[in-house]
């Protein structure tokens, strides 16, 4: 309507102005611009606003479709939340829906602020716009608080995975640090000082392997808490914390062993070297004259104490060689992985027992005299009383001994340990009461051997000590021969109760393998770990059954022993089956882990191949890129020899690697019967696959070389014709230069000649190398580079043809004038010799005539002849 009215009114205007009556024209025609120019600034605010209405209908609709969207999030939202999902899936789909949320309205929320900063902030839609933002952020807002904030979560287990990584660095390093220590053979020492010295090294050992054992503690805590995090992650570091754990274990009990042997062995050094004082004391004081007087209270009482520091020492004495001999067992059980060197501290303990033993008898002996010279003062049927009472005490000590080693029942060895450890208690209390009355026979005997005194009913007393003597040797082997049985009965039995723990524990079950090893390093632990484990077993059932076999082969002996060996028998068959049933499970399971290893060392062995390969083809793509980026003016002869020279190394180190892929390729086919097919034929394809990259490039290693080996015979025979066309430009410039100062035809065809032998010859042979030189260019750079880099050349060759062939025509052409003027020359000489020789002859014939008439006498002339012929003759010269 607006239009229609104007456009009315510019009408009306023209026809008025069209008119002649109206005067007012220029007023009229000022009012329809003015007219026309308001038409023209509401058409402009008339699209403006237009404008601003579709952008602000755009933006309606856009944060209706973000409510809706927002909607279909929060429903998601509340639909995941109750799937019971892993935390780390959760704050990944979290994240995803914030994202996605702030994506979704930033665009929407942008173009509402554009419209409200274009628009009058007093305009009612603004306030709509307005309203509207708020509220998608309001929405925003909800839907956020919706999603729980895990990054204080995230923060923890990154905090988690720190201190994790943390201790199980600290475990390993303590692993590998002990480990080291513990490789390190160790002398246990001959002396209590170096013995202590080493004890408590392996105290401090045990103390860092507990704290050690906390650090692992700690990280195993650390492990459950962050169940909820990765099942990948956790699941590694789980594998990674039961390797170190055992790793752990297996220290652990080394040092353990290790200290069981060294504080038996420290304590029994003490206690050798306690009794040593003991029995020095009892020899001083046994070796000094006894203070005798005639009162027997006073003899009494001095033997009664002598009697109790006797049997104290022998006391002390089988208690420190029970000490030594329980050293000697624990050292015949160690297992070699202790690596322990006890020969010097075995010894020892050796020569310390046999010397104890030598040590009491010395004592006994003196303890006899000591009481011989107590009693000597005695009278002579007093000590025959005395020696009576004595042998009857003995005897009866002796008979009560031989009664209390009759076992009342039948002793089962190999099931009644409890039984038979009582009765190796109850031996070893009576052995001192057997040695007191071994010394008491010693001392009846040192009586009868000593000078006897009148009276002494000697012979009496002899017969009777014979039966003594019987007796005690009776009671003495059967001693023996039980405390040998005992030893080796109860000695079976520990290694039995030590197998059966084991047992128990799941040391001696053969685990499955059901996935292959990390690395390298893990399947050689796992290997080692298992071989050292099944070593100290395997000689765990070997002790066993040669214990057992000792044991039957010491009660087969002829003996009156009340004791049984059926149960022992029926125990050694079931223990030799399951030895051989468990020793061949596993040999079988170190097979598997030898085979893992092999399978874990080829796969490392292709990839250090591989990784050889790629960095020998980065280096060689380097050596060509570096060549290529060389301008053509430093790509010299000398630069590309070098440059072939280094393809030629890498060539030979391609080689190098082919023979190392063939090798390893006959190892892994080599053990197809140890492997199962499915692994080795993974490997053979690995292999097969590196070959025929490995083959690839050296084919293009080959040709790159080729090309460069033509590259270098290109510029050979470039470099050969430059020389050819220097050495032709000076044999030119020099011609030209003789040409010039050649004076006669003859020498002028001279140097023709010369010049022609000199370069007929090359020619033809240089224009076949150009021809050479253009073929091989094409072939290396393409016909039309190829045309471009001999360009050059073939120029020169053309400009060193063009000035051969106007040297020639150049002496051509001089030759002939060369010709003419000699010819000329020529006429004009024999012209003026015939002058010449015609005025000479007429003067000479004057002057003849003039000396004839002067001098010579008639008839004695010269002949004319001959003087004008020497004349002309000289002249011509």
């Amino acid at each position: 309507e607006w239009n229609s009215t104007v456009e009315q009114l510019e009408a009306e205007a023209l026809k008025i102005l069209l008119s002649e009556d109206y005067t007012e024209k220029e007023h009229l025609k000022l009012s329809n611009q003015k007219i026309c120019l308001l038409r023209e600034e509401v058409c402009i605010h008339m699209e403006e606003r237009k404008a601003l209405l579709q952008e602000a209908n755009d933006f309606f609709h856009a944060a209706g479709k973000v409510l809706d969207g927002l909607e279909g999030i929060e429903n998601y939202l509340k639909s995941f939340n109750s799937e019971g999902l892993h935390l780390p899936v959760l704050t990944m789909k979290y994240e995803e829906l914030q994202e996605a949320v702030k994506g979704w309205t930033a665009s929407t929320l942008q173009k509402g602020q554009t419209l409200v900063n274009k628009a009058d902030s007093h305009s009612s839609w603004v306030t709509g716009i307005q309203k509207m933002m708020e509220y998608v952020k309001k929405k925003v807002d909800q839907l956020i608080r919706q999603c729980p904030d895990y990054k204080e979560l995230t923060l923890k287990k990154q905090q988690w995975t720190a201190s994790l990584e943390d201790h199980l660095n600290k475990v390993s390093q303590s692993i590998k640090k002990i480990t080291l220590m513990l490789a390190v053979g160790m002398e246990i020492g001959s002396y209590l000082s170096e013995s202590r010295r080493v004890l408590n090294k392996h105290l401090e050992l045990a103390k860092q392997i507990k704290e050690t054992s906390h650090e692992l503690e700690a990280a195993e805590r650390i492990i459950k808490d962050m169940q909820e995090f990765e099942p990948e992650q956790v699941a590694a570091f789980s594998s990674r914390t039961d390797f170190l754990n055992e790793e752990l274990k297996k220290i652990e009990k080394n040092i353990s062993s290790k200290l069981e042997i060294l504080e038996t062995y420290v304590a029994f050094l003490k206690s050798a070297m306690e009794v040593n004082d003991d029995i020095q004391n009892l020899k001083e004081f046994y070796k000094s004259e006894p203070l005798q007087t005639n009162r027997e209270a006073e003899n009494k009482i001095a033997m009664e104490s002598s009697n109790t520091q006797w049997q104290k020492a022998i006391k002390k004495i089988f208690s420190t060689q029970n000490m030594g001999c329980n050293f000697l067992n624990l050292v015949n059980m160690v297992n070699e992985s202790l690596i322990l060197k006890v020969e010097e501290s075995v010894q020892v303990t050796e020569d310390i027992i046999v010397n104890l033993s030598k040590e009491k008898k010395e004592l006994t002996d003196l303890w006899a005299i000591w009481n011989f010279k107590i009693t000597q003062v005695k009278p002579v049927k007093q000590q025959c009383r005395i020696f009576k009472e004595q042998l009857k005490t003995t005897t009866h000590g002796l008979e009560i001994l031989q009664e209390a080693l009759q076992l009342a029942a039948e002793v089962d060895l190999g099931s009644d340990l409890f039984i038979v450890l009582e009765l190796q208690k109850k031996l070893n209390q009576i052995k001192p009461q057997y040695q007191q009355l071994n010394a008491e026979l010693e001392y009846l005997i040192k009586l009868l051997e000593l000078p006897s005194q009148k009276g002494f009913p000697v012979k009496e007393n002899s017969e009777r000590m014979r039966e003594l003597i019987h007796l005690h040797r009776m009671v003495k082997d059967t001693m023996t021969e039980y405390d040998e049985i005992f030893n080796k009965t109860v000695k079976f039995h520990h290694i039995k109760k030590e197998l059966e723990c084991l047992s128990k524990s799941g040391e001696l079950d053969i685990p499955e393998i059901c996935e292959d090893p990390e690395n390298v390093h893990h399947a050689k632990a796992y290997l080692v770990n298992a071989q050292e484990k099944h070593a100290c077993i395997r000689q765990l059932y070997k002790l066993l059954i040669t214990q057992g076999m000792d044991i039957l082969s010491a009660v087969q002996q002829p003996n009156c022993l009340n004791v049984s060996v059926k149960n022992l028998k029926q125990e050694l068959a079931r223990l030799e089956y399951e030895n051989i049933s468990w020793s061949a499970k596993a040999d079988k399971y170190e097979d598997e882990l030898s085979q893992h290893f092999q399978h874990c060392t080829t796969q490392e062995e292709i990839s250090e191949l591989r990784e050889s390969f790629k960095d020998l083809k980065k280096k060689f793509n380097n050596l060509k890129f570096n060549y290529t980026k060389k301008t053509e003016k430093s790509r010299n002869l000398k630069v590309l020899k070098i440059q072939i020279q280094q393809v030629d190394t890498y060539a030979e180190k391609i080689q190098i690697l082919k023979k190392k892929m063939d090798n390893l390729e006959k190892k892994v086919i080599g053990s197809v019967a140890n492997e199962p097919n499915a692994k080795v034929r993974v490997l053979l394809e690995s292999i097969s696959d590196l070959q025929k990259q490995l083959n690839d490039f050296s084919r293009v290693v080959e040709d790159y070389k080729q090309n460069l080996d033509l590259v270098e015979h290109l510029q050979q025979m470039m470099e050969e014709c430059q020389f050819w066309f220097e050495d032709v430009s000076a044999t030119v410039a020099r011609v030209g230069k003789y040409s010039a100062e050649c004076k006669t035809r003859e020498a002028i065809e001279t140097l023709y000649k010369q010049f022609n032998k000199f370069i007929e010859p090359t020619v033809p042979q240089q224009e076949e190398k150009i021809q050479q030189i253009i073929e091989l260019a094409k072939q290396l750079y393409g016909i039309e580079e190829g045309k471009k880099y001999v360009e050059k050349a073939i120029l020169k060759y053309k400009e060193i043809i063009n000035s051969v062939d106007e040297l020639c025509r150049s002496l051509r052409e001089l030759k002939e004038i060369k010709k003419e003027e000699f010819s000329e020359e020529l006429v004009t000489v024999q012209k003026e010799e015939r002058n010449g020789q015609e005025a000479c002859e007429a003067v000479i014939k004057d002057k003849v005539e003039e000396q004839k008439q002067q001098h010579f006498p008639q008839g004695h002339f010269p002949a004319m002849s001959e003087i004008t012929v020497q004349f002309c003759d000289l002249q011509t010269r």
